[in-house]
C-alpha cells in the first residue's frame, strides 16, 4: 500500500532510511531539513503486508529518489506515481534499484558513477595548511573558478551568501598570492550522521600542486570533526585512486537518469 508520510511517519521512515545512511544521505538530509510541510518536497513510503516500509520515495522540487530492495513488491506504484508528478528532471539512486526504472523512462539520459564513503583520513595532505574556509569577499573568486573548472557556475552569489549566512554549507578554499582562489570545494548536503562533498575544482593551471586532495581532506576533517562520514560521488578512475588512497571506500554505484540530457 502506498501512502503519503506526514510528521508521524517521520521516525519509521528515518528507522527505515537508517539502515544505509550514508547510500540514504539524500532523503534524510532533506527530511531533517525540509520536514513534510514545504511545497518543494513530498514523501511516500509503500507498506507491506504488516504494515512495515519496504521502500520509500522522495520528491524533492524535480529530482526523484527512490529506495527500495530490487525484489520489491510497490515498484508499479512508485512508477505510478513518479508519472503523475508530471516536471520530474531527474531519478537518482543505487545502479540495481536505477537500472529498473530506466526501463521505464527510457526518454531519460544514464549517467553511471560511483559512491564512495570515508570514515576517517588515512593520509593528510601537507598542502591542508593552506586550505581555509571561504569568505563572503571571496565568493565572486569562488564563482569564477567554478565556471572555469565546470564551464558554468553551480551557484549564485546570493545562494552562497544566504547558504553561509545561515550555516547550511561548508565550503573550504585555497588562494594563490594574488588572492584568487584557486581551489575550492563544498558540504552540499548533511544529515546527522554523513556529508555530501560536491564541487571539487583546481585551476588547471595549479593541477598536480594536491590541492584537490587537501579541500578533499579538509572537508573529510570538518565531518569527522561533527562524528560523521563523508561521502563523494566520482566516474574518473584517477580521481578515485585519489580518493581511495585518502580513505574512501565505494559503497555502491550510483545512477542519475536525466531527461533534459535526452533532448
Amino acid at each position: 500500500m502506498l501512502i503519503k508520510c506526514t510528521e508521524e511517519h517521520n521516525d519509521i521512515l528515518l528507522n527505515y532510511l537508517n539502515q544505509q545512511p550514508a547510500l540514504n544521505l539524500f532523503i534524510i538530509g532533506d527530511i531533517e531539513t525540509y520536514g513534510f510541510n514545504s511545497p518543494d518536497q513530498d514523501i511516500w513510503a509503500y507498506l507491506d503486508t504488516d504494515k512495515e516500509i519496504s521502500g520509500v520515495l522522495l520528491r524533492y522540487k524535480n529530482n526523484i529518489i527512490p529506495v527500495h530492495d530490487v525484489d520489491f513488491n510497490g515498484f508499479s506504484e512508485f512508477v505510478t506515481c513518479i508519472k503523475e508528478q508530471g516536471n520530474v528532471r531527474y531519478l537518482s539512486g543505487r545502479k540495481a534499484i536505477l537500472d529498473l526504472y530506466a526501463a521505464e523512462f527510457p526518454e531519460f539520459h544514464k549517467e553511471t558513477t560511483f559512491f564512495a564513503e570515508c570514515q576517517e583520513l588515512r593520509v593528510k595532505p601537507l598542502q591542508m595548511e593552506l586550505v581555509t574556509d571561504l569568505k563572503i569577499k571571496d565568493i565572486p573568486s569562488y564563482l569564477a573558478l567554478q565556471n572555469a573548472a565546470f564551464n558554468k557556475t553551480i551557484q549564485t552569489m546570493e545562494d552562497i551568501v544566504e547558504a553561509l549566512e545561515n550555516g547550511t554549507t561548508t565550503i573550504k578554499i585555497i588562494k594563490n598570492e594574488q588572492g584568487e582562489v584557486v581551489s575550492g570545494g563544498q558540504i552540499a548536503v548533511e544529515s546527522q550522521t554523513s556529508g555530501m562533498i560536491v564541487g571539487i575544482a583546481t585551476l588547471e593551471s595549479e593541477r598536480s600542486s594536491g590541492y584537490g586532495s587537501a579541500i578533499v581532506a579538509s572537508l573529510v576533517e570538518h565531518c569527522r570533526q561533527q562524528k560523521k562520514s563523508a561521502c563523494l560521488f566520482f566516474n574518473n578512475p584517477a580521481a578515485g585512486k585519489i580518493y581511495h588512497r585518502l580513505g574512501f571506500v565505494d559503497l555502491d554505484r550510483w545512477i542519475l537518469l536525466d531527461k533534459k540530457g535526452k533532448e
